[in-house]
């Protein structure tokens, strides 16, 4: 076995023999650390046979880093490792290889794809009453819905599938959409292809395989037989079909053991809740287990993202245990607008990479990808290479090429090049219910000469009364938007253009999941703002080319040399020295338009727990702060995590009483305990405990314990080092009294002037510069900030 130093939480867990057990692990716990140790020892004491130890998860990441875990002992080789979806797989696969069911060959990747090209097809040749609905589909959209409903057992027809009564206490019959009554008919239609072909799709391979087990118990008991311990890492993530797939393999023994963390629960939308690790406990009757330590992230980002999540009331008390020290720190900026703070971020990306940091060190991390216009601008303006993961670059994305299709075929001259593929865009969105083969018809006219308000126009005179209205109105459309290029602003046009479609609402009304279609509502509102100052249309069309060209740089970079731009979503479980998180305001974190403020509040600590180093928020100080950070109180946490750092970086006998004080204070409201105790220098802790003891003593004569804010629990985490405090040296804490906490009186706030000398918790001195309405212009040693005085908590020099 190889030498690896394991914390005492971790040995409990490798200890744990049999029987259930819930790990909850924080953010950085080095859980991977401790599960695979677990296996291993299973295996070499023969607790289990690897070959029917089960390690599985929701997520490909997660069953990656333990079966690269696992390699380095030969005799772990035979632990069965794969996601849950491949278990479901397996076990369909055994149904069809006895002829329970019929099941063609697995399909390439794209399968859900294909399979809906068909279904699309056969609602065609079926005529269904809902075809004309089928023009504005968006793909994507309803595999998802269809993706949701089987992760949550919501079949297509419930009472066709003829499940056994057990089973019908968990599955539900699914639900349209609201406002898409014919998804759930689409649904059904999808099902039936998908039965007729024997075709199994991803999202399929959790639900048929716990559909497998309840129909067909001979292939239950092989299954149970195969696996005698099972272990399911992010047990958070796992969804309704895949915790009931586990409750049933785990039934005859219950070596069960889940590992997850209920404060990074953040996909609920689709079909993960914090209920099921939060109520696995109980339904078990499971050990529990805690792993608190995290090795990623320093004091600051520990104590700011603790105190984030402890506002949180459905989730498991627990609190995120310092291992790293205070190297790190996380810097807040405010701006007066998100091109200031745009430029603010880039700012401070230009000035890391200044440094020698590298762009794959860095990632910007946002609610929504309607964020990032102005961050794109800011990054390719100082040409710092970036990369949108997981979407385009803003000016590409469908729903901004949407707004701008109409601009280019509006422009007068012929129509050419790309010209097709925006009319084909554009013809039916928002829904027109024209058909592509009269879309192609005009199309046809256009290519023959003829202008497109010509085409449509006569592709009116020979329609039914009803599609002829619809082709008059978008030939006026066009004609407006012809009139209005040269004489409205961008902005003014886009803004006139949405409104007349209401092509917001269509956005939210045309998607299965709010999340989504609210998404990319937001994209445009921040499109449309983002075109305030870019002039006629013309220029702003003229800009947006600029910033492709730009944005392409070298081809022959390596991609993994850019800066990152991500939703927080994507950035679970992954980590980088330095993060940067802008729109820390209300409306975005949390995001107005969510009716779920936990998982809102999920999102930002998971946000918090990315970074191993530096952590850069910013807000808009023309915006209420988020309430994340009011209510978590981030400059006190901040200024004492900053204040205990630096007492805990002296030696004892050069701490003053004011470093002893916030020592004494701090620690224990940071919850440092553990740290302390674990993690920190020993060599002068107990010397450094006593001074600290020696000022309770002194504040306990005084009679100012309660006025200098210490409390017994403080006192405790001192004492817990064992040591005589000892007689200091006369005066010890000379002055102790100036640091006597006061009743708060109504005096007036400071007043700031120009010229006046002010200090900032983070910026430290400075000088005002200029002030305007309640924003000061103050200049420090880095830099000249603009910062908002309702937050910025100046101290007058």
């Amino acid at each position: 076995m190889l030498s690896v130093q394991l914390t005492d939480e971790q040995q409990a867990i490798v200890a744990h023999n049999e029987g259930p057990a819930l790990v909850f692990a924080v953010a950085g716990a080095g859980k991977t650390t401790a599960l695979v140790h677990r296996l291993e020892r299973l295996v070499r004491e023969r607790v289990f046979e690897p070959r029917k130890m089960l390690a599985t998860s929701f997520s490909r990441m997660a069953v990656d880093d333990l079966r690269r875990a696992l390699a380095r002992w030969p005799h772990t080789q035979g632990v069965r490792v794969s996601t849950l979806h491949a278990l479901g797989y397996r076990i369909v696969r055994k149904a069809a290889s006895e002829g329970l069911l019929k099941l063609a060959e697995v399909k390439e990747e794209g399968a859900e794809q294909a399979l809906l090209q068909r279904v699309l097809r056969r609602a065609r040749e079926l005529k269904v009453p809902w075809v004309a609905e089928l023009e504005n589909l968006e793909p994507e959209d309803f595999l998802s819905y269809v993706g949701a409903c089987k992760g949550n057992l919501r079949y297509a027809n419930l009472e066709e599938a003829a499940l056994p009564s057990q089973a019908l206490k968990v599955a539900a019959q699914a639900e349209a959409p609201k406002g898409l009554e014919w998804y759930l008919e689409l649904y059904r239609l999808f099902e039936q292809v998908r039965r007729e072909e024997g075709l199994l799709t991803f999202d399929d391979m959790p639900m048929q395989g716990w559909e497998v087990l309840v129909r067909y118990p001979d292939i239950l008991q092989v299954v149970q037989k195969a696996f005698q311990a099972v272990l399911v890492d992010e047990f958070q993530d796992v969804n309704l079909a895949q915790s009931e797939l586990l409750d049933l393999v785990t039934a005859p023994h219950r070596n069960y053991m889940a590992v997850g963390d209920d404060d990074q629960t953040i996909y609920e939308w689709r079909g993960a809740s914090p209920r099921f690790i939060l109520e696995f406990e109980r339904r078990y009757q499971a050990r529990k287990y805690l792993i608190r330590d995290t090795f990623r992230c320093p004091a600051p980002q520990v104590a700011l993202a603790g105190r984030v999540i402890a506002q949180n009331q459905q989730r498991e008390p627990k609190r995120l245990s310092l291992t790293k020290g205070f190297a790190g720190r996380v810097y807040v900026r405010l701006e007066p607008h998100p091109p200031a703070q745009a430029q603010s971020l880039a700012s401070d990306i230009a000035g890391l990479l200044a440094q020698g940091h590298r762009p794959s060190e860095m990632v910007v991390l946002v609610r929504l990808y309607a964020q990032t216009p102005y961050l794109e601008q800011a990054l390719i303006e100082r040409q710092i290479p970036y990369q949108v993961v997981g979407s385009t670059p803003f000016y590409q994305r469908p729903e901004i090429q949407g707004l701008l299709a109409y601009l280019y075929l509006a422009q007068p001259g012929r129509l050419e090049g790309d010209s097709k593929r925006f009319w084909l865009q554009i013809y039916n969105t928002p829904k027109r219910y024209l058909s592509r083969a009269l879309a192609d018809a005009v199309w046809w006219r256009v290519e023959q000469g003829a202008s497109l308000l010509d085409a449509l126009r006569a592709e009116a005179a020979g329609a039914e009364e009803r599609v002829a209205k619809r082709l008059i109105e978008l030939a006026d459309l066009f004609e407006w938007l012809g009139g209005m290029l040269e004489r409205a602003s961008a902005h003014a046009l886009l803004e006139a253009l949405e409104a007349r479609l209401d092509y917001r609402r269509h956005l939210l009304r045309s998607s299965g999941f709010y999340e989504v279609g609210a998404g990319r509502a937001e994209g445009v509102r921040a499109f449309l703002e983002y075109a305030r100052d870019k002039g006629s249309v013309a220029d702003l069309l003229r800009h947006i080319g600029l910033l492709a060209q730009e944005h392409l740089g070298d081809p022959a970079q390596d991609p993994r040399e850019r800066v990152s731009l991500m939703t927080i979503f994507r950035a679970k479980g992954l980590e980088w020295p330095l993060v940067f998180i802008p729109d820390c305001n209300q409306g975005t974190l949390p995001y107005s338009g969510s009716e779920n403020l936990e998982e809102e509040r999920r999102l930002f600590y998971v946000a918090l727990t990315r970074s191993s180093a530096y952590t850069y928020l910013y807000a808009l100080s023309s915006l209420p702060l988020s309430p994340f950070l009011q209510e978590a109180e981030y400059l006190e946490v901040l200024g004492a995590v900053e204040r205990v750092g630096e007492a805990l970086a002296l030696p004892p006998d050069q701490l003053s009483t004011a470093q002893t004080l916030a020592l004494a204070r701090g620690a224990h409201k940071l919850g440092l305990e553990r740290y302390l105790y674990r993690w920190w220098n020993a060599a002068q802790a107990p010397e450094v405990a006593a001074k600290v003891l020696r000022l309770f003593a002194r504040a306990e004569q005084a009679g100012w314990l309660e006025a200098l804010g210490l409390s017994s629990e403080a006192r405790s985490l001192w004492e817990a080092f064992n040591v005589e405090p000892g007689q200091g040296p006369a005066g010890e804490f000379a002055g102790l009294e100036r640091f006597l906490l006061r009743p708060s009186s109504p005096s007036k706030p400071p007043v700031f002037m120009p010229g006046q000398k002010v200090r900032h918790l983070q910026f430290g001195p400075g000088v005002v510069v200029d002030l305007e309405d309640g924003v000061a212009t103050v200049e420090f040693a880095d830099g000249v900030r603009r910062l908002a005085l309702r937050y910025a908590r100046l101290e007058v020099l």
